[in-house]
């Protein structure tokens, strides 16, 4: 405990002497940054009325999370981003922040616990196996929550899938082409599929092949209908098939699966209320209508 204090207290210290000499030494550190640019041939970056927050806190904010990151492995790092892509965070959120995050939690929660622990039970192994075990337990609920996360969005895009794919295709037999009919759907809608599609628009507009955009939409979103469906239509498009008839086709299939997603859903039913109907519904019946007779029975026989 005495050692941990020390280690505390030396990085206070440590932490307000990096403040108090960057604030010393802020105009020489100013002018060598301006020299630099300049041999570099570089823009001058007006660096007047930035605020403490950003002179000395966002460089090292910036420092911790740039290692956090690179000491992540590559297949991990690779994996967070699909992740954070299918759950939305990627306009919110960048995956060096999430890292960041869930690091300092786990490092505080560590830190936190080991101390309140080692004040209870004062022993210091057992609070650092305690501790360790709540550190594992934040990294889990960070995953589980992320993975969570996922599973409700992939929901919220198959329930909305069948109305945007039915104005998709009025747009379409309207007359409007496929693009403009993905922007009437953007203006008109607002959802996590709309959010999906305005990210295909804004491929397809930079120059990305339509193919390649919606590709990259069915990888994003990973649900087996939305494969189907961007499937359909790049063999429409390439085939030289009518994309309206395609549409009316997908969009009554999708209503059809949702049909019989509801009746496997009502035939599961009453096999799941089985168990909550003999441990709980049935011992309560028994009661209430056996408990009278068993009293008087007993008085009965008492007698």
């Amino acid at each position: 405990m005495v050692y941990l204090i020390i280690f505390i207290i030396f990085l206070a210290v440590f932490a307000f002497s990096y403040f108090v000499l960057i604030q010393l030494n802020y105009k020489k550190l100013q002018i060598e940054n301006r020299i630099n640019q300049i041999k570099d041939n570089s823009v001058l970056d007006e660096t007047e009325g930035r605020t403490f927050l950003e002179r000395a806190i966002l460089p090292i904010y910036t420092h911790f999370a740039d290692f956090f990151y690179k000491a992540t492995p590559s297949k991990k790092l690779e994996a967070l981003g699909k992740k954070l892509e299918r759950v939305g965070y990627s306009k919110k959120i960048s995956l060096e922040k999430w890292i960041f995050n869930k690091a300092m939690t786990i490092i505080i929660v560590f830190l936190s616990s080991y101390m309140l622990f080692n004040l209870i039970v004062k022993n210091s192994l057992k609070s650092l196996a305690m501790a360790f075990l709540l550190s594992l337990l934040t990294s889990v609920l960070f995953d589980f929550n992320l993975s969570r996360k996922v599973d409700r969005r992939k929901k919220s895009i198959l329930r909305d899938l069948p109305y945007i794919l039915d104005l998709i295709t009025v747009s379409v037999e309207a007359g409007l082409s496929f693009d403009g009919a993905i922007a009437r759907v953007i203006e008109n809608i607002k959802g996590d599929l709309s959010d999906e599609f305005a990210k295909t628009l804004k491929e397809i507009r930079m120059g990305i092949q339509r193919k390649v955009a919606l590709k990259n939409m069915s990888e994003r979103c990973d649900i087996r209908e939305i494969s189907m469906l961007i499937t359909s239509l790049i063999q429409a498009d390439e085939l030289g098939v009518s994309l309206g008839k395609v549409l009316r086709i997908e969009s009554s299939n999708l209503r059809e699966q949702r049909k019989q997603i509801a009746r496997e859903k009502a035939l599961k039913a009453p096999v799941k209320m089985l168990f909550p109907l003999i441990f709980f519904i049935f011992p309560t019946v028994f009661t209430i209508i056996l408990g009278p007779a068993v009293i008087k029975i007993y008085n009965f026989f008492a007698k």
